[in-house]
């Protein structure tokens, strides 16, 4: 660890910054230093607004984290460096945080949501989605065979780019997984595809319209007010865990986020829970969610 690093940590401990905050802060200041492959205390402030341009407009960043990557560079140099940052701050003008706000449901609404799927297929999928944190794209090409893990409780996925990561499953996620296999698969002509979620042909995987199809459907029948597409189970996955006390790297790698600066938008989460959990599924009611299904 460079003596730089070091005093930069040591300020941000001093000044109370959380241990998220501490994280992302440090992550965009090596991100910097990596981009320019330069110490930053050699950089001019030119060179940092580019940088940070380039967050937004090239790595297509959120607002809000592209915010934080201001604050984090701001920190770094009137504070550990002891310089004037009006300089830089007049190159870099905040951005607005309403255009990409990654909005996320409460626990109860995700509840709701979930409640009022009724296909064995549906229930499986949105509890995935939700559970282990997927885009729809990740969800309708999950594999049934070598993508389900039962003994190690994993769900392989492949994620942007063809990366793959491996996620843990809840018990109550994959006894889900499983009544759907025996009410829809188990000798039916779709036995032997290896996708997990199939098409009306029993063959194909369901795609992204089918699978947003399914989301708004139980949305449109728990009642609950919409805050998005199905892409917002993502985001309360991610909420909801830090929410947990879950540590934002560990969320980082759940989401198969490349940097830490991405997830970085999920630190308006203002509510810490001292829990600690794997799967968001575990802070919802499932005993009552199973109790819904069978009558």
């Amino acid at each position: 660890m460079t003596p730089l690093r070091q005093k930069y940590i040591r300020d941000l401990t001093i000044r109370g910054k959380a241990e998220n905050t501490q994280q992302v802060y440090t992550a965009c200041v090596a991100d910097l230093a990596s981009y320019y492959k330069r110490s930053p205390d050699l950089l001019s402030y030119d060179q940092v607004a580019d940088w940070l341009f380039h967050l937004r407009d090239q790595r297509k960043l959120a607002s809000s984290s592209v915010n934080i990557a201001v604050s984090a560079a701001r920190f770094l140099y009137r504070t550990t460096l002891g310089r004037d940052t009006a300089e830089l701050l007049a190159k870099v003008p905040r951005l607005k945080r309403e255009t990409k706000r990654a909005h996320a449901y409460s626990v109860e609404e995700v509840e709701a949501i979930l409640k009022a799927a009724r296909r064995p297929r549906d229930i499986a999928f949105l509890r995935t989605v939700y559970g282990c944190g997927l885009r729809v794209m990740e969800a309708v090409t999950l594999r049934a065979r070598g993508g389900i893990d039962r003994a190690r409780m994993q769900i392989r996925v492949e994620g942007k780019g063809a990366k793959e990561r491996v996620l843990p499953m809840s018990p109550h996620l994959l006894h889900v997984l499983e009544e759907y296999w025996l009410a829809e698969r188990k000798g039916r002509p779709g036995h032997g595809s290896p996708w997990l979620f199939l098409g009306e042909d029993q063959q194909s995987p369901i795609c992204g319209a089918t699978g947003r199809s399914i989301y708004y459907r139980a949305l449109k029948k728990s009642g609950v007010r919409p805050k998005g597409g199905i892409h917002v189970l993502r985001h309360s996955f991610a909420t909801h865990l830090i929410e947990s006390g879950v540590e934002l790297t560990l969320v980082q790698r759940l989401l198969g986020h490349t940097s830490l600066i991405t997830t970085a938008r999920y630190l308006h989460v203002t509510r810490p829970r001292l829990v600690r959990v794997c799967s968001a599924l575990e802070l919802i009611d499932t005993e009552a969610l199973t109790a819904r299904e069978r009558a």
